[in-house]
């Protein structure tokens, strides 16, 4: 029996104890088939061992590069993920241990010293050791993060190591002299270099027919069922662009066609002449195999029919750009404001230059095995052909950058051509000029590489920026175009907001400026790379970039701030949509009037515009649980130059909120006396007499006396003195205005006109007449009536109106 008072002991405290035990051990173990921490970190330090000693090795050639870099950038990526894991561990322990620290007073759950006694209560074992664990645990997770971070740094360290020598290996290899062509041994020893390109060249071909690499990919099911689906596609695309073409068809009766008319003409011309043909070579391409994972003996080949692919497109999406936008045929539907002449020359021009290029490029392929300079044992040929290739630029690119290619359907006051983007693009295509002159004395010296890497860099600049500038101005087109007051998108966007059909919109210039800088934001990244900069290291860049700044404890990237602005714009999208909702249909049906329509209506958009800025500012990541922060520094900015901003904000609040003027409220303000038309969250617009607007802080009206003449009702009372003669009949003159508010339309009834005679001075008798006006706005027409009436009535009376004596003149000095 007391054995089994034992067991049951045992367990009783077991179980009692095994709630603290699992809440100390919160550090969860490695799951099935994962590594414990300490094995990834030995790993991790192993391969950036190795990855640091193959680097140190010359003449790395750029797939040994590439493959470090690679297994270098997963280290760092695990080595990140471990650390953010374990900072997520870190957090979760240290709130399970901040409840078990030891309160002032050296014990848990001591009382404070001003309750009124002494007694504490003792720490148990059990919250001790459980704290201890707990901070063990804290310490080795925290020993985990400045590991991992550590090898996260040393990785960050050996990719900047790879980068600046894949660098210099490319600086090597474009800055390499080889034959020069002014040297006669360059062309005399040219017959072995063709010998032995041509040989290469049919051996690889021959090696390519054998192996059935090409007619491989007809046995690939999913290569074929990929290939019909976009050949489907491609068919429907053209008869789609068949049918956009008849129903948009370019009419030659049309002698002055729209803007609209040309740009679409010119986007369908471009899809026809660019788009779906490179698309079709881009299908056939799709079937060669990779060159670099192909076998040696087979790259000649397939470079050279990539290079013809690649040269195709080239020359078809320069020919179809230049076609479509300037339309030399067809002066009246040109999109660009280039003259008659001008197109044409221009156009036939960058088109031979487009044929040379693709030409020239393939040749080079073909003879030099591998671009740009081939092998050893072709370096003279590679000199010669890279002479041609920078001679025959400069002969066909020089052409495409004289002026009479440039000129401008507009002309200047003295009846010349006006230029192309005037001078700052005469200076760029002079620059360009000079460049290319550059390129042929660098062929000349021997630097082969040099001039064919910059001629291709060139070229291939100037495509990508001319294709960035059409996607700037088709964007632009388009966004305008569907925002005009005329167009249903146009009419559909002022309706939905609530604004006049002929409103200005500024939001398609918004969406141009986004645009653009994506755009820019592009031509960033691309153009650097055309020119030789390491992608990778501008990926690294990027990437970092992206992963933002920290603020305290909060991390905030370019990602998160655009998810806060799209939010933000989104909310008071819909703020304003379901603002015109309550102002046009719901609030028109209760019986309100119209002022408190229109606080509803501005407190419904400071509410939103609030809840709009907490959307934002939490997309960002702010955690609101520290707000005493928050609130201690607005206090701060409040208390360093705020205070006004915020005494008139406050005050805007309370003025919608008690209402102690109204919106159409006729009041006096310090000098200014007006209608209130409108109250905003800063500020109120009073509007005077004289159609001007007075923009009131809204503290005025809180700080200082206002007079409103509305407050209760429109009902607004004239004072009129009058002063009669002596001699005159006070009753017949009181009957006399009595019976001049009687015959005025403005003044009521009720209250009941009332004539005073208030006094006998010497100049006269003086009475006063105060009636009331139906509207405070009609006061001075009732003024005017009344001054008329009681005017006419005294002179049919024979009673006169007092005047006062004049003064005496000061008699004029004599002359002397």
């Amino acid at each position: 029996m007391r054995f089994f008072l034992r067991v049951a002991l045992v367990a009783l405290l077991w179980l009692a104890w095994w709630p603290a035990i699992t809440l100390g051990q919160v550090t969860p173990e490695p799951k099935k088939g994962e590594r414990p921490f300490a094995q990834m970190a030995e790993t991790w330090t192993r391969t950036l061992d190795r990855v640091a000693q193959e680097t140190g090795r010359p003449n790395l050639i750029d797939a040994e590069i590439e493959r470090l870099r690679e297994e270098t950038t997963e280290t760092r990526q695990a080595a990140a993920k471990a650390a953010a894991q374990a900072r997520d561990e870190a957090t979760a322990l240290r709130a399970l241990l901040a409840p078990l620290e030891a309160q002032p007073g050296g014990t848990q759950g001591a009382k404070p010293p001003d309750s009124g006694t002494t007694d504490q209560t003792p720490e148990s074992e059990a919250i001790k050791a459980q704290r201890d664990r707990l901070r063990s645990d804290v310490a080795l997770v925290d020993a985990r993060v400045k590991q991992a971070e550590l090898i996260v740094a040393r990785a960050d360290q050996l990719v900047a190591q790879l980068t600046k020598v894949r660098s210099d290996r490319f600086a090597r290899t474009v800055l390499k002299r080889g034959p020069s062509p002014l040297v006669p041994s360059t062309w005399l020893g040219l017959g072995p270099d063709i010998q032995f390109a041509w040989t290469t060249q049919m051996a690889s071909w021959h090696a390519l027919a054998e192996s059935g690499v090409l007619t491989a990919a007809l046995h690939d099911a999913e290569r074929r069922s990929n290939t019909i689906v976009s050949v489907i596609g491609l068919t429907l695309a053209w008869l789609g662009l068949v049918w956009l073409r008849r129903y948009f068809k370019r009419s030659v009766t049309t002698s002055e066609p729209s803007y609209r008319d040309r740009a679409i003409a010119a986007v369908l011309d471009g899809i026809g002449m660019v788009a779906l043909p490179v698309l079709a070579v881009l299908l056939a391409l799709s079937w060669l195999p990779s060159v670099e994972t192909s076998p040696e003996p087979l790259r000649p080949a397939l470079a050279t029919l990539v290079s013809i692919a690649q040269n195709v497109n080239f020359f078809l999406i320069v020919y179809g750009l230049s076609e479509a936008s300037l339309t030399p045929t067809r002066p009246t539907w040109r999109l660009l404001p280039f003259s008659a002449d001008s197109a044409r020359v221009f156009c036939g021009r960058i088109q031979r230059l487009a044929g040379f290029v693709s030409i020239a490029v393939t040749v080079a392929t073909f003879w030099l095995l591998e671009l740009p300079t081939g092998p050893a044992e072709v370096a003279r040929l590679a000199s010669v052909i890279g002479l041609i290739v920078a001679a025959g630029l400069l002969i066909f690119g020089q052409p495409t950058l004289r002026s009479n290619a440039w000129q401008s359907s507009e002309t200047t006051d003295s009846g010349a051509p006006r230029l192309i983007g005037d001078y700052p693009w005469l200076l760029g295509r002079l620059a360009l000029s000079v460049t290319l002159i550059a390129i042929v004395a660098t062929a000349l010296l021997g630097y082969t590489a040099l001039a064919v890497h910059a001629s291709g860099a060139l070229l291939s600049s100037a495509l990508i920026i001319v294709i960035a500038m059409v996607l700037h101005a088709l964007v632009h087109d388009v966004v305008y175009a569907a925002s005009a007051p005329e167009t249903p998108p146009g009419r559909w966007i002022r309706r939905v907001f609530g604004l006049a059909p002929d409103a200005a919109i500024h939001g398609p210039f918004l969406i141009v400026v986004l645009v653009d800088l994506v755009l820019l934001a592009g031509l960033a990244v691309i153009l650097p790379v055309v020119w030789g900069a390491d992608p990778d290291d501008i990926g690294d860049k990027a990437r970092r970039l992206m992963e933002g700044f920290s603020i305290g404890q909060h991390r905030i990237s370019p990602i998160d701030i655009v998810i806060a602005i799209g939010l933000f714009v989104a909310a008071i999208t819909l703020v304003r949509v379901a603002r015109r909702a309550l102002r046009d249909r719901f609030l028109p049906s209760l019986n309100m009037q119209d002022d408190i329509r229109l606080t509803i209506d501005s407190m419904v958009s400071y509410v939103g515009f609030v809840i709009a800025l907490l959307l934002a500012i939490s997309a960002l990541g702010i955690d609101f649980t520290n707000l005493a922060l928050i609130v201690g520094a607005l206090s701060v900015g409040i208390g360093l130059g705020l205070q006004n901003l915020a005494n008139n904000t406050i005050s805007g609040v309370v003025l919608l909120l008690e209402r102690p003027i109204k919106v159409g409220d006729r009041v006096i303000v310090g000098k200014h006396e007006g209608i209130v038309r409108r109250i905003n969250v800063r500020a109120t617009e009073v509007e005077t007499g004289q159609r001007a607007m007075v923009i009131v802080p809204n503290s005025e009206f809180l700080q200082s006396a206002v007079v409103n003449w509305t407050y209760a009702d429109n009902v607004g009372r004239i004072d009129l003195p009058i002063t009669v003669v002596h001699g005159s009949d006070p009753e017949k003159v009181e009957a006399i205005l009595r019976q001049a508010t009687e015959s005025n339309p403005h003044i009521v009834g009720v209250p009941r006109p009332v004539v005073m005679f208030k006094t006998i001075t010497t100049l006269g008798l003086d009475f006063e007449l105060r009636a009331h006006v139906d509207n405070v706005a009609n006061t001075v027409t009732a003024q005017n009536t009344l001054n008329r009436t009681i005017i006419a009535s005294l002179a049919e009376a024979g009673i006169d109106l007092a005047t006062s004596p004049q003064l005496p003149q000061r008699p004029a000095p004599a002359a002397s």
